[in-house]
């Protein structure tokens, strides 16, 4: 009998509490803010293309290293199968890598000045494009098999 008095009591306590309800219209106040606030449709339209562009630049890259495998196939075997052939061709292509990082980087300031006097005040998508640009001239070297691509392997 005394328990239903005592949650009685504390029923009409919580009852008693004061508290603030939000003023009427305030869920669809604040889902209007979500919704301006919300990618337009040509943003999520240009975020898709994006990906597009990343997972072709994927497959064109997993096509000329297959490709690169595929052409070299026996100097590879005949790597693998000679002992310390394997840590040879490393060692030369870290020195070789290092060759390169060492040119690319007493170049890039000069290169870096270039391209900003060119391209002062354009939009950074210009700046995507071109490297897209130099990206696929790239691929298309090495996918040709020529000269290029021997000396890259």
């Amino acid at each position: 009998m005394q328990s239903d008095k005592t949650e009685e009591l504390i029923a009409r306590a919580i009852a008693a509490l004061p508290y603030r309800r939000p003023s009427a219209g305030f869920s669809a106040r604040v889902l209007a803010g979500i919704a301006a606030e919300a990618q337009p449709a040509w943003e999520a339209r240009l975020l898709k293309a994006a990906g597009l562009l990343v997972a072709a630049w994927g497959a064109g890259l997993a096509f000329v290293s297959a490709k690169l495998l595929y052409a070299n196939f026996g100097e590879l075997a005949a790597l693998l199968i000679q002992p310390g052939g394997i840590a040879e061709a490393l060692n030369l292509a870290a020195a070789r890598a290092g060759l390169i990082l060492a040119k690319l980087t007493a170049a890039l300031p000069a290169f870096s000045g270039l391209l900003s006097a060119a391209a002062g005040g354009l939009p950074a998508w210009y700046e995507t494009a071109a490297a897209a640009l130099v990206c696929s001239a790239a691929i298309a070297a090495f996918s040709k098999g020529g000269r290029l691509a021997r000396q890259a392997v």
